[in-house]
């Protein structure tokens, strides 16, 4: 009896370690095929420009090009790029939009932490400053900040992992732990981000990766069931 269990322990473990084996192996044979795909440029295009909102707004708290100005002559422009590809290279573009709707999904999970927060008066809701910032109207609606918020970055950075070959809840996981890196560097070395965004204390720390978490996890099993289903 001992001896059985001991052995279906083993097959249970080699059966489980097998299929982590398998899955490492199919999404790096999914990243060599990419590879050396003719279509190689157009997806390394497309996950490049879905960072360029947040990069835009990243270098605009660092004070070197205002968000308004990368908005118009940047930002705009690709959206208008990313929808010419898309209907260029079409399988890229609809794993492109089920990436950017993914995208949207899990920001609105991770709001559902944040607002949370914001609602008891523990963290400030700087979203409509990003809005702000983007139109050069301080009079703008916060509406407009979480149209970029959604689309421009949950949306926008769904779409680059979509064109990554790992699609997993704990890629996406990684995916936004790498993300949430970013954005406290960010808060830490550029001046007056602080400021523009939030103070980085402890709990909004724990809080955004908490967020980003989320936001990479909901990521990751929204993509792969909507890949799934109209990929």
């Amino acid at each position: 009896m001992r001896h059985w269990t001991a052995s279906q322990h083993r097959t249970v473990e080699y059966s489980a370690g097998g299929q982590l084996v398998e899955g490492r192996e199919r999404a790096w044979i999914r990243y060599a095929t990419l590879a050396v795909s003719p279509a190689v440029l157009p997806r390394v295009l497309f996950a490049l420009m879905g960072f360029v909102p947040i990069g835009s707004l990243c270098i605009a708290l660092f004070g070197l090009v205002p968000l308004y100005l990368s908005t118009r002559f940047v930002v705009l422009p690709i959206c208008v790029l990313l929808i010419a590809l898309g209907l260029r290279y079409r399988a890229l573009g609809r794993a492109a939009l089920l990436g950017f709707v993914a995208g949207v999904a899990a920001t609105g999970v991770y709001d559902l932490v944040r607002l949370a927060l914001v609602l008891s008066g523990r963290w400030s809701d700087f979203i409509p400053a990003i809005g702000q910032m983007a139109l050069l109207d301080r009079a703008a609606s916060p509406l407009w900040g979480y149209l970029w918020r959604y689309a421009g970055d949950g949306g926008a950075m769904g779409l680059t992992f979509a064109l990554l070959p790992w699609r997993s809840v704990r890629s996406g996981m990684v995916y936004g732990a790498g993300i949430c890196s970013c954005l406290f560097a960010t808060l830490i070395l550029a001046p007056g981000a602080q400021q523009a965004l939030f103070a980085l204390t402890p709990l909004t720390a724990a809080m955004a990766l908490l967020g980003h978490l989320a936001y990479g996890g909901v990521l990751g099993w929204a993509l792969c069931r909507l890949t799934s289903r109209y990929g």
